[in-house]
Formats: structure tokens, sequence, C-alpha cells
């Protein structure tokens, strides 16, 4: 069957009307319609889908850091400053200052109420009753009683 549609049919079949020549028509210079790649990015395409250019990026964790380019399309890295346009609104929120851990910035406000001390110990400070404790069970002569701490 494949070795019919790539055959020139007849000088005497090339008129309008026959089989053979709707064959010949199909052909563009000796290569079929049907073997080439359509010119479409529907469905018909998403199965040549498969090769991947962005992997994993070692700042921001996305799956957007270019292969070839060898840069991150969402935080920019290995350059030093974060990607950040002024254009991006809630992108910049997403990653703004308090979304993350704070490792450092969630002290400073304890550390500005004590004035910044280095090396003291910090004083004990008894925790008010939020609610009463159990209540603690004394023995004496034949009589318990319940005194409430």
């Amino acid at each position: 069957f494949f070795f019919l549609m790539l055959r020139r049919p007849p000088r005497s079949t090339q008129g309008v009307s026959s089989a053979a020549s709707d064959v010949y028509k199909r052909q563009v210079h000796g290569i079929q319609l049907e073997s080439r790649k359509k010119m479409t990015k529907g469905t018909t395409s998403q199965g040549e889908r498969r090769k991947k250019n962005a992997t994993f990026c070692r700042r921001c964790g996305k799956i957007s850091y270019h292969k070839q380019r060898k840069r991150c399309s969402s935080c920019g890295y290995p350059e030093a400053h974060l990607r950040r346009y002024n254009w991006a609104k809630k992108a910049t929120r997403r990653r703004t200052t308090g979304t993350g851990r704070m490792r450092y910035l969630k002290d400073i406000p304890r550390k500005l109420k004590n004035g910044f001390k280095e090396f003291s110990q910090a004083k004990r400070v008894k925790q008010r009753g939020k609610g009463k404790s159990k209540p603690e069970v004394k023995e004496s002569k034949q009589v318990l009683t319940y005194i409430n701490i």
C-alpha cells in the first residue's frame, strides 16, 4: 500500500477525474502530506510534547530553571538579586518578606524590646494562672483535704 502512494501515476491518468491523479496530487516532492507534521498547536500536537527544557531551580524550587540558558525564569537564579518587576504586583506579594520562615527577623521585635542585650540570661517570668490546675491531694489523719494551688 505504501509503495503505491509514493509512485508517480501514469501520464494518461493525470486528469481531474481519476483516483490515481488524487494520489499524485497528495504528494509533495515525493513525500506524502499525511507523513508531514500538521501546522497546529492543538490536540494533535500534544503527543509531540515530551522533551523538557526546564528543571527544578535551586533557589525557588519551581520547575523553571532553563537548562540551556542556565537561568531561572521565576527568580532569576544565579543572579544575586531576586527577579522582581513592578508590573507583577501579585507575584511580589507572594514572595515578599513575611511569607517565609523569617529565621532572623522573627526575633527582632523581642530583641528590640530588651534593648538588644547580648550574653545575658533572661529572667524567668511566672505565668499567671489561666485556668485552675488539678487539686493536690493531701492526706492527714483520717480526713482527706483538697488544696488548690
